[in-house]
Order: C-alpha cells, then structure tokens, then sequence
C-alpha cells in the first residue's frame, strides 16, 4: 500500500471490470494515476460482494461503513476519496440517502478530502415512469452529496447545470465539466483518411449494437455516400446481420481493449447510437475520438453540444455530404482534439492537483483533525 497522501480511495457501487462502464472509467483512472502521478488506488465497493481479479487494495462494505473502510486504508491518516456517483449503482431509486449520510461522516471527520464524479445526476422519463415521480428526490440527493465534497466534476453540461441549481455557487463548490475518457485507450497522433480501411466500427454492449443495427437499416445511402464497404461488429454475440443495406457484416467477436483501439485507430468510421445530449458521457464515443475516428450518428443537432457540432466533430445523414465534400481529415482531426482537452491524463491531473495535493493550510487542518483508523471493514482482496 502507498503512503496515505499518495493514495486515492475510489468509491463504487460494484467493481465489474468490461461488464460496467463505470468500473472500467475507475480503473483506467487508477493505472493513469499510478504511471503519471505515483498516486496509488484502493477501491472501496459499495452494496456489493462480487469480488474480481483487481490489482488494487480493495474493501467491500455497507455505505454505513464507508468511513471506517476509508479510516483503515489510510490508516488513520489525511487522505482523499473520489466517488464515482451513479445513483441507481448505490440504490434502487437513484436516490442514495445513506450515501449522502455516509459521506456527511466521512466530512465531519475532517480526515479526507472528498471529490464526486457525477457520471449521472438524475434520470429522466415520462409520467407514468419511475424515474419521473424519483426524479426531484434524486436531484436533491445528489445536491447534498455535491455540498459534501471538495470537488465536484461531470462530464454533461446538462449535469453541470442541473447541480448549479442545486449546489451554491462559490470558489469551494467549483464543477469542472469533464467528458468521459476513452476506456480502450488514445492516440498521441492520428492517420489520415486515406491511410484508413474504409470501414465502419460497431461496438459496445449487445443491446447497444442491436440499437445501432435498427439505426442503420435505414442509413444505407449515407453508408454508400461516405464510401464504407464493411461493418466490423465488435462485442459479444448480438445476432447482428450478415449485411446492412448491402454492406457486408464482419464478426470480430470480442477484442481486447489495446487490440481495439489498434483497430479503430486504423477504422474510417464508427457508430454512436445515442443522442447528441448525451455524448459527452458515452464510452463508445470517447473510444472513437480518441483515436480520430469520424463518429456517425444517427440523427442530426442543429445547435452545438457540449462543444461539439454536426458537421465539424462528427457526421449525420444531414452533414455527411456536405463534410465528405469538405475533406472528412477534418473532422477526424476536430474529434479528437475535442478529446484531447479532457483525455485520461486531464482527469487524472484534476484529482492529482486537487485531491492529493491540497494547500498546506487544509492538510495541516486535516492531520490535527485524523483519528485514528477504526477496524478493517468487509473483506479485501489485492
């Protein structure tokens, strides 16, 4: 384990590595930290004892239990918590009061400095749906748990805005707009276009592919206005066609994350079944920029996203002509510099430089304010 001030303890509600987007965000997050900063992780588990082969220190318990899990990691010493916060994660109506309460322990103990990544606030729906009637209950959770931390971080500006009503704006409550990074790796520089297989990647999950598969039954003229003459489907076994409109199918089956970003860094295209307001926290669309390939979409956005426009970072069935006429190296390119500004080494730097490394005023606070670790928590692996 590494001193107590070099140490970052993550927080989430199940550590499920290439089976939960989350786990997977929380350790890249904690190889980056390691390698780029000589940070270590120990994982603290909430709500879950599905154990896995992680490298990293880590603890499962009740939330109630959070800070004596804490307390003992660092043991007894200042140190920083990081939770990845995703309401349903840490309970069943996606409003997690006694992580609110766990995290008001943890504060009052002024031994940790305690930072959030909302990778979702609330959820969304019509009336006659749950998540409509949980929805203000779930805000005001996540604004008391935002209230609790000194460092607030989400990767949608719809996130950001929705905490801003919720959390008072002041120095000390700061929400810096991170989108998610790239799960399968990033580029430190990007082939041209005409150095590219004129392909179209499918991936993720196998009811995210199937969505892209009814997507893409339509799309077929702009599939052949952009030149692509072979979709690789890429994940477990979906059903996926043979053929699109035409185009041939290849079945890649699943690939290790290095192997696919080998294989998008050298792919024309991808496809990205979502929204416009939400891709800033897709993992499939950080994988594609990353390595400055062109995402397509399926519908176009007539107003920028989240810095992102039609036509500029990505194409649609709107915009593809008219960014094809217009040189696609473009487009690449702006992908992934649009990436670059929050790829893993920023996050990581954010948590370095405001978790790890605070003033020496608030760390001399928190060592005559340490108690003494309490009993190890749960059950560890390592």
């Amino acid at each position: 384990m590494p001193a107590a001030n070099r140490l970052l303890i993550q927080v989430v509600p199940q550590l499920r590595p290439a089976a939960c987007g989350v786990s997977d965000h929380a350790i890249s997050l904690a190889q980056e930290l390691k390698a780029e900063f000589g940070i270590g992780t120990a994982f603290v588990v909430l709500n879950s004892n599905e154990t896995c082969n992680s490298p990293f220190p880590t603890v499962y318990c009740k939330p109630a239990q959070l800070f004596e899990a804490c307390a003992s990691l660092s043991k007894g010493q200042p140190g920083a918590v990081l939770v990845h916060y995703s309401g349903y994660g840490y309970s069943a109506d996606g409003a997690p009061l006694v992580l609110a309460n766990a995290l008001q322990r943890v504060r009052e103990s002024r031994q940790f400095r305690i930072g959030v990544y909302f990778h979702e606030v609330s959820a969304d729906g019509m009336p006659w749906t749950s998540a409509f009637w949980h929805k203000r209950r779930q805000r005001e959770v996540a604004g008391r748990i935002a209230r609790e931390c000194d460092l607030i971080a989400t990767n949608l500006s719809r996130h950001a805005d929705l905490l801003e009503r919720e959390v008072p704006q002041d120095d000390a409550h700061t929400i810096h707009r991170l989108p998610v990074f790239s799960n399968i790796g990033e580029r430190a520089e990007i082939a041209l276009m005409s150095a590219r297989r004129p392909a179209m990647a499918v991936f993720g999950l196998s009811g995210t592919r199937q969505k892209s598969y009814k997507h893409l039954s339509v799309l077929g003229e702009m599939l052949r206005s952009l030149g692509i003459k072979e979709i690789l489907d890429i994940g477990l076994e979906c059903n996926a066609p043979t053929s699109l409109t035409g185009i041939p199918v290849r079945r890649m089956g699943v690939l290790p994350s290095a192997e696919l970003g080998n294989l998008l860094a050298q792919t024309s295209y991808g496809f990205v079944p979502h929204p416009s307001f939400c891709l800033a926290k897709s993992g499939i669309f950080a994988g594609l920029c990353a390595h400055g390939t062109v995402p397509i979409l399926p519908e176009s956005f007539p107003r920028e996203v989240d810095g992102l426009k039609d036509g500029i970072h990505l194409v649609s069935p709107q915009t593809a002509k008219t960014a094809l006429a217009g040189g696609l190296d473009s487009c690449s390119t702006a992908a992934w510099n649009w990436y670059a500004a929050h790829r893993l080494r920023v996050h990581a730097a954010t948590y370095s430089q405001s978790l790890i490394q605070p003033s020496s005023e608030a760390e001399t606070e928190m060592c005559g304010a340490g108690k003494a670790a309490g009993n190890q928590v749960g059950h560890a692996s390592s």
